[in-house]
């Protein structure tokens, strides 16, 4: 069963009543974690929820979403009165909020979480292995977001993630226990796509106007006949390691969507994004080890089901 409470703007608590359909979406990235429930609801009751800021969900005594609320609607009609309640995960309030433009001489795991993510209430984890920056510099109109995502991803190839207890994680996904998904598994569809546009096979990153320029390849999909390259341009001030960091960003990150296999089971929170998923089907020629990008979970007139979106192992997530 699950259960669900939210948290006013003056630290006090209110647990909803009966949760009657609900959706959990996880994953990395934009967009980020969202929820939605509907639940029973008491007439006149209308405003009790006007000061919620918060929202977490509990299943079976695991915390399993903590979140920003966003909109709830009480409803009366011949289903009878309910609430609606939805809204995202804590990355919306790095999302919502503009950075303030800076100039960093050299940018250290510290002074981003200590600049754009801790004033924010917001707890940061792991991150040891992200390098010092040197010339580090957040543009007018950057979301806190945007500082940390580019910040993480290119420099220290990671994709920074939050977790189901609202912390945001730094570190790249480990490959901790494995699901398997088998044929004995309420396995109800499935469907594999491999997308080859958008892909790249090289990538270059110049300088503006003075001489430097490096180079990057992906060479399995240039074995593939793959033929589609990116020249990027950079101030004359830029490093050949912020380079090389650039190219290879570009180039992972086109990868990051070209191979999709989309699975649903009956049964809730059956894996998390990152987690590493092996499909084992009879007569599927997409069998193989995956990670998993994405999760919905949602009880509705379909029960419960947990659908995953997973990518190759070594890919972005």
């Amino acid at each position: 069963m699950i259960k669900c409470w939210v948290r006013l703007g003056n630290g006090g608590e209110l647990e909803l009543p009966t949760v009657t359909g609900w959706k959990f979406c996880y994953g990395t990235d934009t967009p980020c974690d969202s929820f939605f429930l509907r639940c029973l609801w008491e007439r006149g009751q209308e405003r009790a929820l006007s000061a919620a800021c918060r929202f977490y969900a509990q299943w079976e005594s695991q915390r399993v979403f903590t979140g920003v609320v966003d909109e709830y609607a009480v409803t009366c009609g011949k289903d009878g009165l309910y609430l609606e309640l939805s809204g995202r995960g804590m990355a919306a309030l790095l999302l919502d909020n503009e950075a303030l433009p800076a100039e960093y001489q050299r940018a250290t795991r510290a002074d981003i979480v200590g600049g754009h993510v801790a004033p924010y209430g917001v707890t940061a984890v792991g991150g040891g292995g992200l390098p010092a920056v040197t010339g580090f510099t957040v543009s007018s109109g950057e979301s806190e977001w945007s500082v940390v995502r580019r910040y993480a991803c290119y420099y220290g190839g990671v994709v920074p993630r939050f977790d189901r207890m609202g912390r945001l994680v730094l570190d790249p996904p480990g490959d901790g226990e494995e699901l398997r998904v088998r044929d004995s598994d309420p396995v109800t569809g499935w469907e594999y796509r491999d997308e080859r546009h958008g892909a790249l096979s090289q990538v270059a990153v110049r300088r503006r106007t003075s001489t430097g320029t490096q180079w990057v390849s992906d060479s399995q999909f240039l074995a593939e006949g793959g033929r589609a390259r990116k020249i990027i341009t950079v101030p004359n001030t830029t490093g050949t390691a912020a380079m090389r960091y650039n190219a290879d960003y570009q180039l992972r990150a086109a990868r990051r969507e070209r191979v999709r296999m989309r699975i649903t089971v009956a049964g809730a929170f059956l894996a998390w994004p990152g987690q590493l998923v092996s499909v084992e089907l009879q007569g599927c020629g997409a069998n193989g080890r995956y990670r998993a990008a994405q999760t919905e979970v949602s009880c509705g007139s379909e029960g419960l089901t947990t659908t995953l979106v997973l990518g190759e192992v070594d890919a972005m997530i």
